[in-house]
């Protein structure tokens, strides 16, 4: 597997809203980009960036709010797959196209020995989608 870098560490929320006022307006932070249609934004706080999701409930494998998962950029997301595939990690998310409706990334999710979630992306065009408006 080939990691290029880290690509955003994710907080879960069922206050969108008011944490993107949070991190956007009162800190003053930059959008990056979102998902149109879903509660999903990238923000960039220094040399990190911040992936806002709104969920009204915890969803996925560990159905956790707050830090939600660490997500890793790979050159190669079916290679990198494979790869972790054969070492014997199994992956509750296999590779997929995100959103489904105009994906712009591929991701994987796969969970550590203590049930941390982490998170394969392949960026399909941009690194970071554009956000809709209502979101910036």
């Amino acid at each position: 597997m080939h990691l290029i870098g880290t690509h955003h560490v994710a907080i879960s929320t069922p206050h969108f809203a008011r944490l993107r006022a949070f991190y956007v307006e009162k800190l003053g932070l930059p959008v990056l980009g979102g998902f149109p249609g879903h509660d999903i934004l990238f923000i960039a706080a220094a040399g990190t960036t911040i992936e806002l999701i709104g969920e009204a409930t915890p969803t996925g494998p560990t159905g956790r709010r707050g830090w939600h998962h660490l997500a890793w950029e790979v050159e190669d997301m079916d290679a990198s797959y494979a790869e972790l595939a054969a070492r014997g990690i199994p992956f509750p998310v296999p590779p997929e196209d995100f959103p489904a409706e105009a994906p712009s990334m591929r991701i994987a999710f796969f969970q550590d020995p203590d049930g941390n979630l982490l998170e394969l992306v392949q960026p399909l065009g941009s690194r970071y989608p554009v956000a809709p408006p209502s979101q910036r």
